[in-house]
């Protein structure tokens, strides 16, 4: 009676804390939707409050041993994209312009690597789960799941194809003819390879027989267990 009282108690607390994961992935979210929207519709002179917000984002990844390199790189990429086009079309009178573009998107993909580094896509797909079918809260968490594992293999496509000589080095893309050289080099590569892992995906969901319930079980992940 003794062992079957403490596997209750066992029971119920771990449930409760379940339940506060829950409870935080879904303030998580709802937080990263919110000053990843505000990254776009804030007046220019308020950005720098969501810098600092965001700022506070960074440190709490970083402290967690999230990597933000991939991002970082990114934004230096579209930045380095950017500011020639606005020159060439605006002048240099219009560079700030240009920056704050790029500002603004780049504060508009922090909260979402914020998201993927520290909520489980166990827990999303549950929170999704509420005002979403089940199918589509399972894409959706697959595909924030996925962000983190595809900035790495783009980043592993990218030095492979530079050892073997693809005009793709920060100082080639100075020039705009190799730019179709990253796309056949890079991004198709990548794509073929998110493609072939969705089809891995999607075969496993079905020989698990997902969907064929409405409401399904949302395990906890690895993390909570520890």
């Amino acid at each position: 009676m003794l062992a079957k009282h403490g596997a209750h108690r066992r029971a119920d607390k771990h449930a409760g804390s379940l339940l506060s994961a829950t409870q935080y992935c879904a303030l998580a979210l709802l937080l990263s939707l919110v000053l990843s929207s505000s990254a776009f519709f804030l007046p220019s002179s308020a950005l720098g409050a969501l810098i600092a917000i965001d700022l506070l984002l960074v440190i709490h990844g970083l402290y967690l041993k999230n990597k933000i390199t991939a991002l970082l790189k990114v934004g230096a990429a579209q930045l380095a994209l950017t500011l020639p086009l606005y020159y060439l079309l605006h002048g240099e009178a219009q560079l700030l312009d240009g920056v704050i573009v790029v500002l603004r998107v780049f504060l508009a993909m922090l909260p979402g690597w914020w998201l993927s580094s520290t909520q489980s896509p166990e827990r999303l797909g549950e929170v999704l789960s509420w005002g979403l079918p089940a199918k589509w809260a399972f894409v959706i968490a697959a595909s924030i799941g996925l962000l983190p594992y595809m900035l790495q293999e783009t980043k592993e496509i990218y030095a492979i194809q530079c050892l073997r000589g693809a005009n793709i080095t920060p100082k080639a893309l100075r020039n705009p003819k190799n730019w179709p050289e990253l796309v056949y080099c890079v991004l198709l590569p990548v794509l073929i390879q998110l493609l072939k892992l969705s089809k891995q995906m999607a075969k496993a969901a079905k020989l698990r027989h997902f969907g064929k319930v409405n409401k399904p079980t949302h395990w906890p992940s690895s993390r909570e267990d520890k």
